[in-house]
């Protein structure tokens, strides 16, 4: 769940993008998940789904190897789009989503994370983004 006045709009990054609507303060709250806007998946559920079905979760989402689960988010978070130099990180704190500042945000600027956080190298250039 988004804790923030939020816009999406266009991304320099890629397609769209989840944007400040008001200035952020550094370790500042942004996103936490949520047990009715969030999905876990397990491998089994994830093996029967059509190829197209299982396209669409591997876009949108990402597997939890250590949990053996496949999640994804349903509310606008899955417009936060990678960055090597984020805006937002997980907050090492909490073992769920907890989403915080980096730094002080600008209103009008994009929340970005770095993927790394959560996915491999070899996930990111599965889904087209150059390593660093």
């Amino acid at each position: 769940m988004i804790h923030i006045k939020y816009r999406l709009n266009k991304s320099v990054n890629h397609g769209i993008g989840l944007f400040a609507d008001e200035n952020l303060k550094q370790g500042q709250l942004l996103y936490t998940d949520s047990p009715l806007l969030d999905v876990n998946i397990t491998q089994a559920q994830f093996d029967s789904l059509s190829d197209k079905e299982k396209d669409e979760i591997r876009w949108w989402g990402f597997k939890i190897e250590d949990e053996g689960i496949w999640h994804v988010d349903f509310d606008v978070s899955k417009f936060i789009n990678h960055s090597y130099e984020p805006t937002v990180t997980q907050d090492s704190e909490h073992k769920d989503a907890y989403l915080v500042a980096t730094r002080d945000i600008q209103k009008g600027e994009e929340l970005t994370q770095n993927y790394l956080e959560f996915e491999s190298a070899n996930d990111l250039a599965r889904r087209g983004i150059p390593s660093k």
